[in-house]
């Protein structure tokens, strides 16, 4: 974008970088009360004297850039936020003020108790008092999160066979951006990532070989630790190992390997105790090859803190309804609907479309006596307001009469020349694409997966051919495309 070329004036072009040298080295949020800019709230690398090991680099400063926000123009560049100091690398993870338009952005001085407070508000950013906290957070290969609800921050750090490893737990005030209460576990060494379920109950740690989840509403939380999944040893052609780890919009967590690789893991239900998280690993496949990294998303949709001391902007927490569902591969007039309402709604209403009581669990599963369309809407309340929102649900029709589902299968580029892609957004039963040359001769033939899949077709001949999409042995969908000469 126009301004924008080396804003990170402080990064070594060439050292090889990746999501294990500056984890969460950058990030995107509102600008508050500017709905014309953005922030873009960037960290530096510090190379340390040493022997050259990822271990030895450290982030030196943080900065901030103004951002039209159609993207198109930097306005301001290399705001400093902080200078010339030694920080733990990267996770610039900002958290709402409890005012709910503001923003917190914390930084820990590298192997110290002692971590910078950053406001930023309408007038820019503003450094408070350093906080401090009870031991000191030891700067490694490391990755940080707050969790969804805001009273919550985590960091971990690996830093060698010899020392080991860190998991620190905090409380954190929104209010004064200040943490208290610190856990700390010391463990064995091993890459790894953090990621707190949507309902902030749980912590779940990714640490190379395994994935633990620990229960922070537990008396004892180091007690509470869980085993969720064990490296399974697939290969691609790298190990898939277990490393970094996101909240997505979904409510769900994706994490990526310690290499890079074509697959993301998933927990898709990660507000469930234990192995019932359901941690599928290499659960998506992307088309290309990922090194090490997944994108660094706040919580945008945290509201003000309604009551507290530091609420006096009069914004409340309209609830937003929104929702997915999930149909069972075996049975698809049984839906699994799963809430992902935002702004703290206090009760749920679900009206299935067909007829049947109105319910009003939380995360409901519903049988559909038969095939057949139908909208369902859900509707969220608490004492500042109310929303609805609706989808249309084609159960047990034929995927061609599906709009829903046909918009779930996208095949692109068209023309092509080596390779294709088929993206899947629906969990099909045994999905399989199929190609076809212009006599209706079957050219090829590939089982699918969840995700974005590559097919090859380098040694195909130029020219039109037909492709179709089937589940279980119906057609789901199909189109033509054409292979241009190599």
């Amino acid at each position: 974008m126009e301004n924008g070329k080396n804003l990170n004036e402080k990064v070594n072009s060439n050292y090889y970088l990746s999501a294990s040298t500056i984890p969460k080295g950058s990030v995107f949020i509102p600008f508050p009360d500017k709905p014309d800019s953005i922030l873009l709230l960037y960290a530096s690398l510090l190379f340390l004297e040493g022997d050259g090991l990822i271990l030895d680099v450290c982030s030196g400063d943080m900065s901030g850039a103004i951002i039209s926000k159609g993207l198109e123009l930097v306005i301001d560049r290399r705001l400093a936020i902080i200078e010339n100091d030694t920080l733990i690398r990267g996770n610039v993870i900002p958290c709402r003020h409890a005012n709910g338009r503001d923003w917190w952005l914390l930084s820990f001085k590298r192997n110290t108790k002692k971590y910078h407070r950053i406001l930023i508000d309408p007038d820019g950013f503003h450094p408070l008092e350093i906080g401090e906290v009870s031991l000191p957070v030891i700067n490694g290969a490391n990755t940080a999160c707050f969790s969804p609800d805001g009273t919550r921050f985590a960091v971990y750090n690996t830093i060698s066979q010899t020392v080991g490893s860190y998991l620190d737990i905090f409380d954190f005030d929104r209010c004064t951006g200040t943490l208290s209460n610190q856990i700390q576990i010391h463990g064995e060494r091993g890459f790894g990532g953090l990621a707190f379920s949507p309902n902030s109950r749980y912590l779940y740690h990714n640490k190379q070989t395994l994935a633990h989840q620990y229960d922070l509403w537990a008396a004892d939380i180091l007690q509470s630790r869980q085993v969720v999944a064990i490296y399974d040893g697939f290969q691609d052609p790298f190990s898939t190992t277990l490393y970094m780890l996101q909240l997505a919009p979904d409510g769900k967590i994706y994490g990526s390997a310690t290499n890079g690789t074509r697959y993301l893991h998933v927990i898709h239900n990660p507000d469930e105790a234990g192995t019932d998280c359901q941690y599928q690993q290499h659960g998506i496949q992307l088309l290309k090859y990922n090194d090490f990294s997944l994108p660094n998303f706040p919580h945008y949709r945290l509201g003000p803190l309604d009551g507290s001391p530091c609420d006096t902007l009069g914004l409340d927490n309209i609830p937003k309804a929104w929702y997915r569902y999930e149909q069972d591969t075996l049975d698809p007039l049984a839906v699994e609907f799963r809430d992902l309402s935002y702004y703290e709604p206090a009760t749920w209403s679900w009206d299935f479309g067909d007829g049947s009581p109105v319910g009003h669990v939380r995360h409901p599963q519903h049988q559909y006596a038969q095939p057949g369309a139908y909208q369902v809407c859900l509707t969220v309340s608490n004492q500042y307001g109310t929303d609805t929102h609706c989808k249309t649900l084609y159960l047990g029709v034929t995927a061609q009469d599906n709009p829903v589902l046909q918009a779930q299968v996208l095949v692109w580029p068209n023309p092509f020349r080596e390779r294709f892609a088929v993206a899947l957004s629906a969990n099909l039963r045994s999905p399989t694409l199929r190609l076809y040359d212009a006599a209706g001769r079957r050219v090829l033939e590939q089982r699918l997966e969840l995700g974005v899949n590559e097919i090859e077709a380098a040694g195909l001949p130029a020219g039109l051919y037909v492709w179709e999409v089937t589940a279980g042995g119906e057609r789901v969908k199909s189109g033509k495309c054409v292979k241009l000469a190599e």
